[in-house]
């Protein structure tokens, strides 16, 4: 009898011949769909599209709802305005200065803080956990920000990150609490989390536009409750793992349930939930980018802007800055994450144990002081700013005309070659048939459960009447995908056989990962318009790095004594590579698969931008129209897939895993 740790689905053979029969039952479909139009296509009346319906009970739950005399829209505003207020009070110190009205009559301005005084105090956090090197990158990347004239516009970003970090921790941080504390909690809030991370960005917009209106405070709330799920998982799973001697010494001392959680728990989980918030400092920043469409402002709005109007050059500045951002926040983050505890031989005084907080105190007051004196050290002057905008706009215009035949070539071969074949035969497939296939599958993979929800997802799509689109969205997914994978795994088995290209790669895929969706764009943008090419290219770029970086893991991790057997049997380096090592690596590179998959969904709704035609055109589109039910639903729809591939694929993940005797903790 199998044990209980085993996959759910074995490949018996009375389930291999139900599989043979259940392929028989899907290709006799498709012959008979291709006959009868039902099959083929749902009829219009047959369709009920529930967003008209849901945008209606949106907006009177926005304007009307409440619970005797509390209405929703006062309770809505009571949190806008404790998120605006720390984002206000951020932005005058780092930004915009303040603007005060005496009742005496006139105005009284202060200025926000000096640019070399902000400056210094990042270099000094970052060299007092991280060393000289990365102090180094951080000044630079400050004065970057500085010299191309997008202080502000950096400064704004660094606010809106900074407010949703705090947020997203603390909420993250109580619900993981509350997660570790009672399982069956947490096991209900696992899905709602997969809801969240998987539904698309632009659908989280629409309803804040409802409830908190247009601007930075909406921007803030929707980078909350994305950036939430990661920091509640992962101060479960550290909690969790705290080590049981660690709380049997918190009850021995006498703690009550709620010391035990704050002064025993918590303070022993301190790297774990320091590597969560680094988490939540990423997505931040990749939200706070996109929410630019609903008026957040900051780097985000410069690089829309630029896009809107084709001004490639300064678009390329203000992504870069995103990036640099992006790049120092992480390091920063991750070196006050891994950072040990310091231990004093003797005793430290009072002021050892604050240096850090003296240095940069000490810095912030000198160089606002030394300011008034020298006011390019509060303002960088405009003179010595630099306009990249202009020479790289010339430089993308001479490309383009240079290589305009060799881009264009590349371009054709893609689309005729690649992506129309597949778009013609995923969008002529009756539903019928696709919803047979993926009932089948999920069956075969692991039994009926799987294959229900499968079923359940496609068939409320189409009902829905979002059939045509999701499959134009599935389509620039799995050929992405696709190419992504193979591509991915090409470069993680060259650098399987050199270091240096290793070494090299796994820079590239930390940097590419450090990158906002947004930045992706523009690229693509530059070198190939519009259009669902360009799309793919950028699904293709930001979902490749998991595919090099599982590829590495599973070649390098493989058991010594299995390749010291293959070696000493006699075979080659492809020998021992295609017949050894991606075999016992085959569930790791599986789990790579999955992540690329999740990758290019989150992309996918980024490339409405750039003019695809899918459910992601509906979720942009809605933000205009300010539809939130129509947005929701077809980013729900894309989230549905997303989960649907995603289950499919550990399931299938699981079963390699146990037959191949390799530990998933390994890859994950």
């Amino acid at each position: 009898m199998m044990s209980s740790s085993q996959p759910d689905l074995f490949w018996t053979r009375a389930r291999i011949l139900r599989g043979a029969l259940a392929v028989s039952v899907v290709l006799l479909l498709a012959l008979i769909a291709a006959r009868i139009d039902l099959l083929r296509a749902l009829p219009e009346g047959w369709t009920f599209d529930p967003g008209p319906p849901l945008s209606e009970a949106l907006l009177w739950l926005s304007r009307e709802a409440g619970i005797g005399g509390l209405k929703l829209s006062s309770v809505t505003r009571a949190m806008g305005a404790a998120v605006s207020q720390p984002y206000e009070l951020l932005k005058g110190v780092f930004a915009t200065g303040f603007v005060f009205y005496p009742e005496a009559g006139g105005k009284w301005e202060l200025p926000a803080l000096p640019w070399a005084a902000i400056t210094a105090v990042f270099v000094l956090v970052a060299h007092h956990f991280a060393g000289r090197r990365l102090a180094l990158w951080t000044g630079a990347g400050f004065l970057f920000f500085a010299a191309f004239g997008i202080w502000e516009s950096a400064m704004l970003t660094l606010t809106l990150v900074g407010v949703a970090v705090l947020f997203s921790s603390a909420l993250g941080l109580l619900l993981g609490l509350w997660g570790c504390r009672r399982p069956a909690v947490d096991r209900a809030l696992q899905p709602l989390y997969d809801i969240m991370q998987t539904l698309p960005l632009f659908s989280y917009l629409v309803p804040m536009i409802l409830f908190f209106g247009f601007g930075p405070v909406a921007s803030l709330v929707a980078t909350v409750v994305f950036a939430l799920p990661p920091m509640a998982r992962i101060t479960t799973q550290a909690l969790r793992a705290v080590h049981p001697s660690v709380k049997e010494f918190g009850r021995m001392a006498g703690c009550s349930p709620r010391q035990q959680d704050w002064r025993v728990l918590i303070p022993a989980a301190r790297k774990g939930l320091l590597l969560g918030v680094n988490q939540v400092i990423m997505l931040s920043v990749s939200v706070v980018v996109v929410s630019s469409l609903i008026g957040a402002g900051g780097l985000g709005g410069d690089v829309l802007r630029a896009l809107k109007s084709m001004r490639i050059g300064e678009a390329l500045v203000a992504g870069v800055a995103v990036t640099v951002l992006a790049i120092l926040l992480d390091r920063i983050s991750h070196a006050i994450a891994m950072r040990r505890p310091t231990h004093w031989e003797r005793p430290p005084s009072w002021a050892e144990r604050h240096a850090l907080a003296l240095k940069c105190g000490g810095a912030l007051a000198g160089l606002s002081l030394l300011a008034l004196w020298i006011p390019a050290l509060q303002v960088f002057p405009e003179p010595w700013q630099v306009d990249a905008g202009r020479g790289v706009n010339d430089a993308v215009s001479w490309l383009s005309r240079t290589y305009y035949a060799e881009l264009g070539a590349i371009r054709d071969a893609f689309i005729l070659g690649l992506l129309k074949p597949v778009k013609l035969f995923l969008t002529g497939l009756p539903w019928a048939v696709v919803v047979t296939f993926v009932t089948v599958l999920g069956y075969l993979l692991k039994g009926w459960r799987l294959a229900g929800l499968g079923a359940a997802v496609f068939l409320a799509i189409l009902l829905a009447g979002y059939w045509s689109k999701a499959m134009l969205s599935l389509y620039l997914v799995l050929v992405s995908v696709g190419f992504a994978t193979v591509l991915g795994m090409a470069l993680g088995v060259l650098g399987s056989f050199s270091r240096p290209l290793r070494v090299f790669l796994i820079a590239l895929v930390d940097t590419l990962q450090t990158m906002p969706m947004f930045v992706y764009l523009i690229p693509v943008v530059m070198l190939f318009s519009v259009g669902e090419f360009p799309a793919f290219v950028a699904i293709v770029a930001y979902a490749v790095t998991p595919a090099i970086r599982y590829t590495i893991a599973a070649l390098e991790g493989e058991r010594p004594s299995l390749i010291d057997g293959a070696r000493m049997s006699g075979c080659t380096g492809w020998q021992m590579l295609w017949r050894v090592r991606v075999p016992l690596g085959l569930p790791v590179l599986l789990l790579g698969v999955n992540q690329v998959i999740m990758l290019a969904f989150g992309m996918l709704v980024i490339t409405a931008l750039v003019g695809t035609r899918g459910l992601e055109e509906i979720t942009l589109t809605a933000i205009a129209k300010v539809d939130a039910g129509t947005g929701l639903l077809a980013g729900l729809a894309i989230a549905g897939m997303a989960i649907v591939c995603d289950r499919y694929l550990r399931a299938l993940t699981e079963t390699v895993a146990y037959y191949m005797g390799v530990p998933l903790e390994r890859g994950r």
